[in-house]
């Protein structure tokens, strides 16, 4: 399947960051997964968790 997110968001200073919470809310993803804390400070964008590889594989994967 292929998305194309409707919205834009502005929310963080990088502008390809701001277009993974743009995808991750189209597609309505349970997860953004990254070691990018500087950028991703919150752990929560709506519906998606933001997380880091390590918290992902110690507490979420299937």
């Amino acid at each position: 399947m292929r998305y194309q997110p409707l919205v834009t968001i502005s929310l963080i200073s990088d502008k390809d960051d701001n277009k993974i919470l743009e995808l991750a809310e189209e597609c309505t993803a349970d997860f953004i997964i990254t070691g990018n804390t500087n950028d991703f400070t919150f752990s929560q964008y709506k519906q998606t968790r933001i997380v880091t590889p390590k918290n992902y594989w110690e507490n979420h994967k299937p």
